[in-house]
């Protein structure tokens, strides 16, 4: 299992294919494997795919210690991989945390980052939204798995996803989150999440000068477009996008509508050599 050691934390990542370096980062409760459909579309391709549990996440180590856990920490790490994987440009790609340290690394070390794509993401927490993720971190500190899905499950995925899966997808999710995963890290993930409401990125935005793709799903009800326009109208270089008739996890609800934005985009800004 493939690790690269980032000060006293150890990552997980996976890496599949050749050609451009198309870099995805995951959201709180992911893992790499949900990035199964983007990963084998660009694979055949012929991009390169690279994915990491972050820290806390699966199979990275997870410190039991709050303030190990911040986008800054997550930006600082995601460098000391590409650096290891000899990366100098990168496509990067992130869904909704993963987006925001996607938002926050294009700021820190813009030399990396060729084309940004945020998907379902915010750079700013309003009274809804942080409402929302307390419930979800209560979920987390009950330290019981079914609750911790109870917290989320509506508000991840569409009514219509939901209806189509049937009572199996709770059930599914329930077996899985209770292999591997950590509720004490996602606690922390949580936490990280939610100082963006008194430390927003949205002024910080302007700074970002790469071409950025800003992708919105129409039934999100943790990250609604409203956010997604936030992001848009602050990156000089963007262009938004909003998918219909999907929930928050719009990888995973809608990956053919995904990487036709996705690869129509990167080819649209090839990496120079």
């Amino acid at each position: 299992m493939p690790t690269v050691d980032v000060g006293d934390v150890k990552l997980y990542y996976e890496v599949y294919g050749d050609g451009e370096p198309v870099v995805f980062l995951n959201g709180i409760f992911m893992s790499t494997a949900s990035w199964v459909f983007q990963r084998n579309h660009l694979v055949k391709l012929n991009y390169r795919v690279v994915l990491h549990d972050m820290r806390g996440q699966w199979n990275s180590d997870k410190p039991d210690d709050e303030s190990q856990y911040s986008l800054e920490i997550h930006a600082e790490d995601l460098r000391r991989l590409l650096d290891h994987l000899g990366l100098k440009k990168v496509h990067l790609v992130g869904t909704s945390y993963g987006g925001e340290v996607a938002m926050l690394f294009a700021i820190k070390y813009p030399e990396y980052v060729n084309d940004l794509t945020v998907i379902a993401s915010v750079s700013e927490i309003q009274e809804d939204l942080r409402l929302t993720a307390m419930r979800w971190l209560e979920g987390a500190l009950s330290r019981d798995v079914r609750k911790f899905v109870l917290s989320w499950i509506s508000d991840v995925y569409s009514e219509r996803f939901i209806t189509q899966h049937g009572r199996g997808l709770f059930d599914r999710l329930v077996d899985t989150f209770s292999r591997g995963f950590s509720l004490t890290s996602a606690a922390y993930l949580i936490k990280s999440f939610l100082r963006l409401a008194d430390s927003p990125l949205t002024e910080l935005l302007k700074g970002i000068l790469v071409p950025t793709l800003v992708i919105s799903a129409e039934e999100d009800r943790v990250k609604p477009p409203k956010y997604s326009k936030i992001i848009a109208r602050e990156i000089p270089n963007s262009t938004y996008v909003e998918v219909r008739e999907s929930g928050h996890a719009v990888i995973l609800e809608k990956p053919t509508v995904i990487n036709y934005l996705l690869t129509g985009f990167i080819y649209s800004n090839r990496i120079k050599p």
